[in-house]
């Protein structure tokens, strides 16, 4: 090997070099910053109880007994309460395929992160909505 074609090996290292250094990273801000998710991605449920008729068929089917139901907490005239235990879901989508009224879906939120075990467990209160507190960084506000 000669002298200029290590030369030339060492000039396109740099030029690899450079051309990375300018370039913006491919990463996001998390978790400041929403990902975009493909639409038909299986996330968090929302549980719409005044389609809800309480028959138990996204119970029955959960295969790993993620959901329960608790008929005694009624809001309206045939609904009921349920609990989802993110802890054991795998996110089959199941339970929604199950629901003949359309009750439940699924949302692209996939960011669950709780700093206990027992608060991923989502009740009637967390699992009716979508919302998210906005997060906050060096004073600014995020999603």
């Amino acid at each position: 090997m000669g002298f200029f074609s290590v030369l030339g090996d060492f000039f396109q290292i740099l030029k690899h070099t450079f051309r990375q250094v300018f370039k913006r990273p491919f990463t996001y801000f998390y978790p400041f910053e929403d990902r975009e998710y493909p639409e038909r991605t299986r996330g968090r449920h929302i549980h719409v109880r005044k389609s809800c008729t309480a028959c138990a068929q996204c119970v029955r089917i959960c295969p790993v007994v993620a959901i329960r139901m608790d008929k005694e907490d009624k809001k309206y005239e045939k609904d009921c309460a349920l609990y989802f235990d993110y802890t054991r879901c795998v996110f089959c989508g199941l339970c929604v395929q199950a629901c003949k009224f359309e009750a439940l879906f699924h949302t692209p939120v996939v960011d669950m992160s709780e700093g206990d075990r027992e608060d991923l467990i989502y009740g009637p209160e967390k699992i009716e909505t979508l919302d998210r507190e906005p997060l906050k960084w060096r004073g600014r506000r995020f999603r």
